[in-house]
C-alpha cells in the first residue's frame, strides 16, 4: 500500500512539473514577445507572474523533499527525484529570466532604440524548440536527442558570440546605440542560459530513464 501511494504522488509530481515547466517557458515566451514593440502591458504580466512562478516551485521542492523521507526511494525513482529536483530549479531560473527580460523592457518606455532586435527573436526560437523537446521527453519517461540537442546549443552559443559582435560595432559606431546595444547583449546572454538550462535537464531525464549518466558538450 504505502509503494503504490508513492507512486501515485510521484506521478502527481510529475505531472505538476511538466505544467510548472510550461508556465516558465510561457513567461520567458511573454518576456521576449513583449520586447517586439516594448508592450508595457505584457511586460507587466509577467513580471506579475514571479510570485506564482515561486510558490510553484517551493510547494515542487517541498513535495519532494517529502517522498524521499517518507520512503528512502532507490534505482529508479531516486533518479526520477533527483531529475524532478533539477528541472524545478532550472525552470524557476527560466521563469525569472522571462521576468528579467519583462523588467529590462519596462526599463525601455519612452526611449528609442536604435540596433536591430531581429534576430533575438530567432534565437529565442531555437530555445523555445529545446525547451519543447526537453519537456515531451520528461512527460514520455524517455530520453532526449542528445546529439540533436547539442547542435541547437552549439547555435544558440555561435549566435550569442556574433550577434555580440554585431552589437558591440553598433555601440562603436554611435554612442546612441550604446543603451540598447548593451539591453540586447545582455538579453543574448539570457537566452544562451535558458539553453544550457535545457541541456543540463536534458541530461538528467537521460540518466532518469537510462541509468547512465551523460554530459552535452
Amino acid at each position: 500500500m504505502g509503494l503504490k501511494k508513492f507512486h501515485e504522488e510521484l506521478e502527481q509530481i510529475q505531472v505538476d512539473l511538466a505544467a510548472y515547466g510550461e508556465y516558465a517557458v510561457g513567461m520567458l515566451t511573454d518576456g521576449m514577445g513583449s520586447l517586439r514593440g516594448l508592450d508595457r502591458a505584457l511586460a507587466d504580466d509577467v513580471m506579475d507572474r514571479k510570485t506564482h512562478l515561486a510558490e510553484l516551485h517551493s510547494d515542487l521542492e517541498d513535495r519532494t523533499i517529502r517522498l524521499l523521507l517518507l520512503y528512502q526511494p532507490v534505482a529508479e525513482d531516486l533518479r526520477t527525484i533527483t531529475c524532478i529536483n533539477v528541472m524545478n530549479y532550472s525552470y524557476y531560473r527560466v521563469g525569472r529570466i522571462g521576468k528579467d527580460i519583462a523588467k529590462a523592457v519596462l526599463g525601455m518606455q519612452g526611449e528609442t532604440y536604435t540596433v536591430p532586435f531581429d534576430s533575438l527573436y530567432v534565437m529565442a526560437d531555437i530555445v523555445y524548440a529545446m525547451h519543447r523537446e526537453v519537456l515531451a521527453a520528461f512527460r514520455t519517461g524517455s530520453a532526449v536527442n542528445l546529439e540533436d540537442l547539442g547542435l541547437q546549443d552549439d547555435r544558440v552559443d555561435a549566435m550569442r558570440a556574433g550577434l555580440f559582435r554585431e552589437y558591440l560595432t553598433y555601440m562603436l559606431e554611435d554612442p546612441k546605440n550604446i543603451r540598447s546595444g548593451i539591453e540586447a547583449i545582455s538579453i543574448t546572454r539570457h537566452l544562451e542560459r535558458c539553453g544550457d538550462h535545457a541541456c543540463l535537464m536534458a541530461e538528467k531525464i537521460f540518466f532518469m530513464a537510462e541509468g547512465e549518466r551523460v554530459e552535452i558538450r
